[in-house]
């Protein structure tokens, strides 16, 4: 069985914790949303306030924050090792980046203070239709753009592992026995 290097279980656990949150994002896109919106404006402000509280706890801060930080530590290692010194060095950095940038950046930047407003609303007032209608139009739009760059870190990182896999066993044949 061949021997992993730390970059290869770093990718194994970015792959994991970007599918995940792919899953999530995914799920959020194409089955909450249309639900909360097949609500009335009120019932989906509610829910998706509640929503938005019960969300962050430690399964879930655990793949939201730790793949970023998995990102960012395998994006050192492959300027460390010299982002165009190897196709999985090219790979590792495209993905790491793509997660930084369009899923965790556009959360903080955008998500979370939608979802700040959206708390500060008061459920039960006539501007609820509107204000619904706005947040999930665009909270929406934009958490399809967070599950496409999930799902392309995941692309990335699973062809950077097989690349560097490859690479490596050339490089030290008598220690990938």
């Amino acid at each position: 069985m061949p021997t992993l290097d730390a970059t290869q279980w770093l990718l194994h656990a970015g792959v994991l914790g970007s599918g995940v949150l792919s899953g999530l994002y995914f799920i959020f896109s194409f089955c909450v949303m249309k639900s909360l919106n097949a609500q009335g404006p009120t019932a989906a402000i509610a829910t998706m306030n509640a929503i938005n509280v019960i969300i962050v706890n430690p399964f879930f801060i655990f793949f939201f924050m730790g793949t970023p930080v998995l990102c960012a530590t395998l994006l050192g290692l492959s300027v460390k090792e010299g982002v165009g010194s190897s196709l999985d060095t090219k790979l590792t950095t495209a993905g790491a980046l793509v997660l930084l940038i369009g899923e965790l950046l556009l959360t903080l930047v955008l998500h979370i203070p939608k979802n700040d407003a959206l708390a500060a609303h008061k459920p039960g007032q006539a501007s609820d239709a509107a204000v619904w209608a706005d947040y999930y139009t665009s909270w929406t739009a934009w958490n399809h753009v967070r599950m496409l760059a999930s799902m392309i870190t995941v692309a990335c990182m699973s062809y950077a592992l097989q690349e560097r896999a490859a690479r490596l066993a050339v490089l030290k044949p008598s220690s990938m026995h």
